[in-house]
């Protein structure tokens, strides 16, 4: 019976033979009121119990949010599952966008950040590009500027005027406040695992991180660079040389003999889309490939240039059967830095017989085939 009922309880006398019927029947048990501490002890329990479920309850929640938080900090350096921490250091070009999509897309790899570094535009307005590019994919990274000017020329790039081939979305995202060099310096060296780095541009960034502490190469798996060139480079002031590393030359010197091994992939090997791959993009509509289908398309339109280098590099990390690399002992050269028509920023390539010590090993054979092959599966995935 509700306690709060304005019906009156009467008393039960035991004496009082008008509660007997004629038949000697017990009375109806739904006609008896309980005594008052029977209903309050039940009334106790059941909220005692319902504590007790509710606590079980905001105890579980806790435990679950603690091991996602744990879990999500962990995997910021990789170590939580079999993915590879990795992060790019890239500038502005459309060609390094679509390698991060390869990566992204792949699942195999922890992308723990993206440092940014000048090449033709200030690397401020390279970071708010990438931040309107991970905005249109729907992916979530963070940015940290790097280097504005290489480390001993001093460059006035270009305001951003890059084609995408359509106009990206503006985007609430912010760039980090931390250093890109620093955040290079401080992931790497506190992180459980070694650390891959993707060099896409010039190598300006890997370079200051180098000289900071040349120990941090010990927590560092692998650099795996696009630049340089054996024969015929694409600079209008020096045509032996390659774009990233004539960019920074002193920074690529310093990379190439840092004491890891540089996978290099150079002005040759290089994707060139012909109408039949266009539409092949167009027809996977995954916004992957409609991506792509419009940055290369812009690439064209900015530099009259349809050819896409920087993918190659994460497709041969994912699958080394795409491109064939050779040792090499590199020397890059670095005098008259500011004389147009020398040889500053060309790369010369000896072959090595285990003497002098390999410091590169260059891409040599591009497996065309395979390469679009391993590249539509990926595509195809977003």
């Amino acid at each position: 019976m509700d306690p709060n009922s304005t019906t009156a309880n009467v008393p039960i006398k035991l004496n009082d033979a008008s509660i007997i019927n004629n038949n000697s029947q017990p009375p109806n048990p739904q006609n008896v009121t309980s005594p008052p501490n029977y209903k309050l002890t039940i009334i106790l329990i059941a909220i005692i119990v319902f504590a007790v479920i509710l606590a079980f309850i905001f105890i579980l929640l806790f435990a679950i949010l603690k091991v996602h938080k744990k879990d999500k900090t962990i995997t910021r350096v990789g170590n939580t599952n079999n993915r590879i921490p990795i992060i790019l250091d890239v500038d502005e070009g459309g060609d390094d966008m679509i390698a991060y999509i390869v990566a992204n897309n792949s699942k195999k790899y922890d992308i723990l950040g993206i440092t940014t570094v000048s090449g033709n535009y200030y690397v401020e307005d390279v970071g708010k590009i990438w931040l309107r590019f991970l905005e249109y994919m729907n992916y979530d990274n963070k940015v940290y500027l790097g280097e504005n000017h290489p480390l001993v020329r001093h460059t006035e790039p270009l305001t951003f005027s890059h084609n995408y081939g359509f106009e990206l979305p503006t985007t609430t995202k912010t760039l980090e406040t931390k250093g890109g060099v620093d955040f290079l310096y401080e992931t790497i060296k506190n992180s459980d695992k070694k650390i891959t780095l993707f060099g896409l541009g010039p190598l300006t960034n890997i370079a200051k991180l180098i000289q900071r502490d040349s120990s941090i190469i010990n927590n560092i798996e692998e650099i795996i660079i696009m630049g340089g060139a054996k024969e015929e480079g694409n600079v209008e002031q020096n045509p032996k040389a390659e774009w990233n590393i004539y960019m920074d030359a002193e920074a690529a010197e310093i990379v190439f003999n840092c004491g890891l091994t540089i996978k290099t992939f150079g002005q040759e090997t290089k994707m060139d889309f012909d109408d039949a791959f266009y539409q092949k993009l167009l027809d996977m509509n995954t916004r992957s490939s409609l991506f792509t289908y419009y940055a290369a398309k812009g690439t064209f339109i900015t530099w009259n240039d349809n050819w896409v280098y920087d993918p190659i590099t994460v497709l041969y990390h994912l699958d080394n059967s795409i491109v064939d690399l050779n040792d090499y002992y590199v020397e890059v050269n670095t005098t008259n830095p500011d004389v147009n028509g020398t040889e500053y920023g060309s790369m010369y390539f000896y072959e090595t017989n285990g003497n002098p010590k390999v410091n590169v090993k260059y891409s040599d054979k591009l497996h065309l085939d395979k390469c679009y092959e391993v590249f539509e599966s990926y595509l195809k995935l977003y």
